[in-house]
């Protein structure tokens, strides 16, 4: 009966405590978005991070690899006996097909890009047209 009888007394809060309290709980409602963002950003850029790091990784044994696998090309070809490479080097010198540079891409003339604007009746040849 005791609890009965002290809610009976208490009336009132007091107007600090309940500004206290109005005060804390806007405070936790005011900085939750800053805070959430603020999580997602250190948990992006930690992610970020990773990736890079695997990236960099990655790279680094590409390159390992690469050194490795010119490596044994290069202690292939030197291990070859000099007549092997003599017969060799004979066939491609006598198949001056197999020697023939290939074009890519075929030379074109630089065209105006509008002939009335700058005057130029610059017309390409026809040859240049097809491809």
């Amino acid at each position: 009966m005791t609890a009965q009888r002290n809610s009976d007394n208490v009336r009132s809060v007091n107007s600090q405590i309940t500004d206290a309290i109005t005060q804390a709980n806007m405070m936790n409602i005011g900085l939750a978005p800053a805070q959430s963002l603020g999580t997602l950003y250190q948990t992006t850029s930690q992610a970020v991070g990773a990736s890079i790091q695997n990236a960099v990784s990655n790279q680094q044994n590409m390159y390992s690899l690469s050194l490795a696998s010119t490596a044994q090309n290069l202690n292939a070809i030197l291990s070859l006996s000099s007549s092997a490479a003599a017969r060799s080097t004979a066939g491609l010198l006598s198949s001056p097909a197999t020697l023939r540079p290939v074009s890519h891409h075929a030379v074109q003339p630089h065209a105006a890009v509008h002939p009335a604007a700058t005057g130029s009746s610059y017309a390409p040849p026809a040859t240049a047209m097809k491809k």
